[in-house]
């Protein structure tokens, strides 16, 4: 099935947040409610992406927070080529935020040793 994602551009937007990663983390993420077919293949898509890098991110990152590093004194907040840097972890959260990017921390542990 062919499906224009621009068609969807609202749903996504509003499908990509903290809100869902964290469903899909917890394994709590239920599209069936989704009415709309063509809409419901795109959110299963957008989710089996999310779910490998979120995966990924369990094995490889070391901050406990999605597309989240640290290299030397910067941070830095990565999707796809999109590259957020920051002096600070709080002025990258807020960057990221404004962006309307995802934020999620999904390791408190990890991340509460970053934290100042």
């Amino acid at each position: 099935m062919k499906v224009s994602l621009a068609k969807f551009s609202n749903e996504i937007a509003d499908f990509l947040t903290h809100e869902t990663l964290k469903a899909i983390d917890y394994g709590i993420l239920d599209l069936h409610k989704v009415d709309d077919r063509e809409l419901r293949e795109v959110f299963r898509f957008l989710e089996e992406l999310l779910t490998v890098e979120l995966e990924v991110n369990y094995l490889e990152n070391d901050t406990g927070i999605f597309r989240v590093s640290k290299r030397g004194c910067f941070w830095y907040y990565k999707q796809e080529k999109r590259i957020i840097k920051a002096n600070s972890l709080d002025e990258l959260k807020k960057s990221v935020i404004l962006e309307n990017r995802i934020w999620y921390v999904f390791d408190e542990d990890l991340a509460k040793g970053w934290r100042l």
